[in-house]
């Protein structure tokens, strides 16, 4: 019994983990197309609520499904 609750408990915390992703329709993609020399960070990212919000906190699949999102090419 208690192997079982166990595994409920562990059950809901993954699916906790995969919420916390934004399902959220976007304002604005950005993609950064200015030329780099040496490593570089990130080069697309949000723009939602007015801010910039990285790609890894949004469910990509869920957005991909449900919006139409601008995409702005900058240089």
């Amino acid at each position: 019994m208690r192997f079982l609750l166990a595994l409920a408990l562990l059950g809901l915390c993954a699916c906790s983990k995969e919420s916390k992703l934004i399902q959220d329709c976007p304002e604005q993609k950005i993609v950064d197309s200015m030329p780099v020399i040496g490593p570089s960070g990130p080069r697309s990212y949000f723009i939602y609520k007015g801010e910039r919000r990285e790609l890894e906190e949004f469910d990509l699949k869920w957005v991909e499904a449900h919006c139409q999102v601008p995409v702005l090419v900058v240089y």
